[in-house]
């Protein structure tokens, strides 16, 4: 098990977690996933992320939705269903939970991370919840979450 001052870095009051799975070998409908990161700071939570290797011809075939300014769910591309995996299918959750394990922070913590809403993901981004990984991070360099 590593520590999770091993995979986050503070300048200031800021802190950033960076778990490197470039050669983890895991991947979601085919796309290579190649980190886990977050922003905190003692006035921000940020979204944690898992970042996939995205390639600008997975969008072909992207039928743009004309009622929603959010990526079109109902689109057939490989980005679609590559973040519908991540976010409707929570394909990639219990693996995430085990990294976060593995990283050092609580059962609590780790199990406490959900998917973010649809309008969240991105191309070669799949957003979580994860405000209790942050108050951790935020910990482990003595620093505390100032809730307003």
């Amino acid at each position: 098990m590593q520590n999770i001052l091993n995979v986050t870095t503070k300048e200031a009051n800021e802190v950033q977690l960076d778990i490197n799975l470039a050669n983890a070998n895991y991947t979601v409908n085919g796309h290579a996933i190649e980190s886990v990161t977050m922003y905190v700071d003692s006035d921000c939570l940020g979204d944690l992320a898992v970042n996939w290797k995205y390639d600008e011809s997975d969008a072909d075939g992207y039928v743009e939705s004309t009622m929603l300014l959010m990526r079109n769910t109902g689109s057939d591309d490989n980005v679609t269903q590559t973040m519908g995996q991540f976010y409707w299918d929570n394909c990639f959750t219990a693996t995430l939970v085990q990294i976060l394990l593995d990283a050092g922070f609580s059962t609590s913590a780790a199990n406490d991370v959900c998917t973010s809403e649809w309008g969240m993901q991105d191309e070669g981004r799949a957003s979580y919840d994860a405000n209790l990984i942050g108050e951790e991070m935020l910990a482990a360099h003595n620093l505390v979450y100032e809730d307003a």
